[in-house]
């Protein structure tokens, strides 16, 4: 939690920044109309572009990322898997099926529908299908 808040904290302070390096450089520009040759407008102007390449490629990258990311998280969770409840004080053995983002904590719910909750006195364990 705390990355999210600085990984946020740290693109709100870029792009501030980035608004007052704009500010600035039109500022200097309206100032000094001094001619630029057009050797060095076309510099700019081939670094501006390279620079704007280079963001997009890593907007699409982070896009891409993302994607693959929630892609595996919702893949994982409809993974069906062999939920096996054990009685500690009979050594009782019940199996069922249920998808992996179903499971939570001491509770489950099947691929049927139906709502298990564990007892204290029982144990969970979960294993491919």
């Amino acid at each position: 939690m705390f990355l999210k808040l600085l990984l946020t904290a740290l693109v709100i302070v870029g792009a501030l920044l980035t608004l007052r390096l704009r500010n600035q450089r039109k500022m200097q520009h309206y100032r000094s109309p001094a001619p630029v040759l057009n050797a060095t407008m076309d510099a700019r102007q081939g670094r501006r572009r390279i620079t704007q390449l280079l963001a997009a490629g890593a907007v699409f990258l982070m896009l891409a990322g993302a994607g693959l990311y929630l892609y595996h998280q919702w893949s994982d969770a409809y993974q069906v898997v062999t939920v096996r409840v054990i009685d500690t004080r009979s050594a009782r053995v019940t199996a069922y099926q249920a998808y992996k983002g179903d499971i939570d904590g001491r509770s489950f719910v099947t691929t049927d529908g139906r709502v298990v909750t564990l007892a204290e006195v029982e144990r969970l364990e979960t294993g491919p299908e």
